[in-house]
Formats: structure tokens, C-alpha cells, sequence
């Protein structure tokens, strides 16, 4: 067991975060361990016929051992799980089957999907989140179904592909897959979680692109959304765009679905007018 601390049966309401399932398995109170009856891989050990112990959250660096000169153990779990950590076990999970299942349902490179560090929990494909400066501060996960959640006391953050280059122009996008179209279209990109969140956060992350190109939901929370973040984009950043992909097309990814070329979008973000040139 891990330094006493308190395992619980997981349930609907607090499923097991290795496998995601709400039965068999074990959690620890504080979401620093947790005992998985299904998944081995990344365990420490076994914990006889309990399952395999999974360890989530680091300790603090003021941990010390008990020995015969202290009167007590000085512990300090935090309360953040070490996102990173479980992002890479759930990357050692994905198979290369199940990776280009998705692929195909999405119609999305697999190279594009494993650029932004795609996993599966046992139960949905994660995608990890980070803020502006690549720290993973937490998980989200996509369901077959296509539903989306994110891994319990994960903070929100970016969709940031490995190997982002200091490019003149940047993609803003709204969600992981239409992130990974984006890639897949050759341009540099980073992804927001939902159309109305991470702003500042956001405006960091882009603050080294010459220009900078939203691309919304075709609907109208997606334009809302896009409108709010250009506005502050754009009191702060000479060159910030806005386009939509055609009428009955609703995101970026449909549209590369559709036949969006490189080119294509090029030609497209070249005769936008940039939002702090508009005239109203």
C-alpha cells in the first residue's frame, strides 16, 4: 500500500482513473494511487489479487523516510496528480490497431494524432492538455462514441503538438482532432479545449507568431467564442484573423475532410482582413 493511505472501490461517480471502469478496482482518497484489476502496464507492483499498484501522484520533495530519529513521517502528496506521468502510460496503452481505428473513423493522419501525444485509458483515447509553458495539467478523454470528458482534477488547458515550430503564422483551433487536421494540413497550430476558455493563456502560448489565425465552429457559440478571444488578441498583436469554413460545413476537421488542401487555406487566410483593421 502506498505510505497508509486510504483505498476506496471505485464507483460510477468516481471511476477507476487507469481503466476508467466503476468496478473492481481501488483508488486512494486523495487520487494519489490507485490498484487497477485490468491494466499491468506502468504498475509498480502487484497487490496480490487487489490488481497492480499505480502510482499518480509525485512526492513533494520534503519527503522523508521514518528512522529511528523522527517522531513522525513528514508527507507532502499535494493535491495535483502527475498528469505527465499518466499521459505517458496511457500513450505505452494505445495500440497501433486501435490508433489507426480512429484514424480512419476521423479521417486524420495517425501521425497527426500521435503528434499530440494521443493515449487510451482502457476505456477512451486521452489527449493531454498543457498550459502556455508544456506543462501537462491535464487529461482529456475521447470516447468511440465521441463524447468527451476530462480526467478527474484536471485543470483545462492547450492541445500543444509535439514538434511546434517558431513559424510566421499559427493556427488557433477549437478542440484536439480538428488540431490534428490542422497539422495534417502542414501549418502550425495549437488547439483550445472549447470555443470560450483560455484566453490568456492562449494569447501567451502565440505571442512569438507574426500572425495569428482563429479558426471557429461553424455555429454560434463557436463564432462567440472566437470573437471574444480575437478581441483580446487584438489589442495586443498587429496581425489576428478570423475565418469559418464554408456554409454547411461546421469545423476545420470537416472541412479537411471535404477537401480543404494546403493551399487552399492558405489562399483563404491571405484575403481575410485581419480584426484590428476592420472597420465597423
Amino acid at each position: 500500500m502506498l505510505l497508509n493511505q486510504k483505498m476506496k472501490r471505485v464507483n460510477r461517480q468516481r471511476p477507476c482513473p487507469i481503466c476508467g471502469k466503476p468496478d473492481w478496482c481501488l483508488a486512494a482518497e486523495d487520487n494519489s494511487a490507485a490498484i487497477c484489476q485490468r491494466i499491468q502496464e506502468g504498475s509498480v507492483k502487484r497487490c496480490g489479487d487487489a490488481g497492480w499498484l499505480h502510482i499518480l501522484i509525485e512526492r513533494n520533495r520534503n519527503f522523508q523516510k521514518r528512522n529511528r530519529y523522527t517522531s513522525r513521517i513528514s508527507i507532502d502528496f499535494g493535491k495535483q496528480k502527475n498528469f505527465n506521468g499518466l499521459s505517458k502510460l496511457y500513450q505505452s496503452q494505445l495500440t497501433k490497431e486501435r490508433l489507426l481505428r480512429l484514424s480512419n473513423q476521423l479521417k486524420i493522419s495517425a501521425e497527426s494524432l500521435t503528434r499530440l501525444n494521443i493515449g487510451w485509458d482502457g476505456k477512451a483515447y486521452t489527449f493531454p492538455m498543457s498550459d502556455d509553458t508544456g506543462k501537462t495539467i491535464g487529461i482529456r478523454r475521447r470516447f468511440p462514441n465521441g463524447a468527451k470528458v476530462s480526467v478527474q482534477s484536471s485543470k483545462a488547458g492547450l492541445f500543444i503538438p509535439l514538434g511546434l515550430k517558431a513559424d510566421a503564422t499559427v493556427l488557433i483551433c477549437e478542440g484536439a482532432t480538428d488540431t490534428a487536421a490542422a497539422i495534417d494540413l502542414g501549418v502550425q497550430a495549437i488547439g483550445r479545449p472549447n470555443c470560450n476558455s483560455l484566453i490568456e493563456m492562449t494569447a501567451w502560448a502565440v505571442r512569438d507568431y507574426e500572425e495569428i489565425v482563429i479558426v471557429a465552429d461553424n455555429d454560434a457559440p463557436g463564432r462567440l467564442g472566437a470573437g471574444k478571444l480575437a478581441d483580446y488578441l487584438s489589442v495586443r498583436f498587429l496581425n489576428v484573423k478570423v475565418i469559418f469554413p464554408p456554409e454547411g460545413i461546421k469545423d476545420l476537421r470537416q472541412w479537411f475532410n471535404q477537401g480543404l488542401t494546403s493551399d487552399c487555406l492558405k489562399q483563404f487566410i491571405e484575403k481575410t482582413t485581419p480584426v484590428n483593421l476592420q472597420v465597423i
